[in-house]
């Protein structure tokens, strides 16, 4: 179901184009989430815990999406990070989205237009930021993934186990936050440079 979700996503996505000037939604793009339009019910993340929902998956799309913005030098308006941190995605660099409040927005402040090239085949999925004019550099400098705080501990009674006998059923994950710096080059030129800081919640550890 969650792969489903993405290719849907990522078939809405194809050819989006993007005006010189103009703010682009992802939102806007792939529409509302629902079983009327083919989406399923996979894991989500709601208020920093794990469940289920229509649509789950598809902000990996936006967090590919986003990456490929970052690495064409293209302005981001708007980003929403995932609750809790995500080990695959480059460090920092994660984006969620929920129809129709929580968005990814990019800018296109180049004088050509814009497009998003989507697909995907049996490794995983593949957006493309095509457009003209003189092509920029990126430079990228992540910081440390800083620990700020310890999982909360949750602890349930269980009358099955001796008196003093502990188990621990998930070991939690503490809170983090991490810096990441862009550059953007055009030639020589900087463009601009900007950093990127992220909070992430702890995850639970349930005894």
């Amino acid at each position: 179901d969650r792969i489903r979700n993405l290719q849907l996503a990522i078939g809405l996505l194809d050819g989006a184009r993007i005006a010189p000037g103009a703010t682009w939604s992802f939102n806007e793009r792939v529409g509302p989430r629902t079983e009327e339009r083919g989406f399923s019910s996979a894991p989500v993340i709601i208020d920093g815990e794990y469940e289920e929902g229509i649509g789950g998956g598809v902000s990996q799309v936006a967090t590919t999406v986003f990456n490929s913005a970052w690495e064409a030098g293209i302005k981001i308006a708007e980003r929403n990070a995932h609750a809790l941190y995500i080990s695959r995605y480059p460090t920092g660099r994660d984006a969620t989205v929920n129809y129709p409040d929580i968005d990814l927005k990019l800018r296109n402040d180049t004088n050509r237009w814009i497009v998003l090239k989507a697909g995907y085949d049996e490794s995983g999925i593949v957006v493309r930021i095509l457009g003209g004019g003189r092509e920029r550099r990126v430079e990228s400098v992540a910081g440390e993934l800083e620990t700020t705080g310890p999982p909360k501990v949750e602890r349930i009674p269980d009358a099955t186990l001796f008196v003093g006998q502990r188990v621990v059923v998930e070991d939690g994950e503490p809170s983090r936050s991490v810096r990441v710096e862009r550059i953007v080059y055009q030639g020589n030129e900087v463009l601009y440079r900007e950093s990127w800081y992220t909070g992430y919640r702890s995850e639970k550890k349930i005894v």
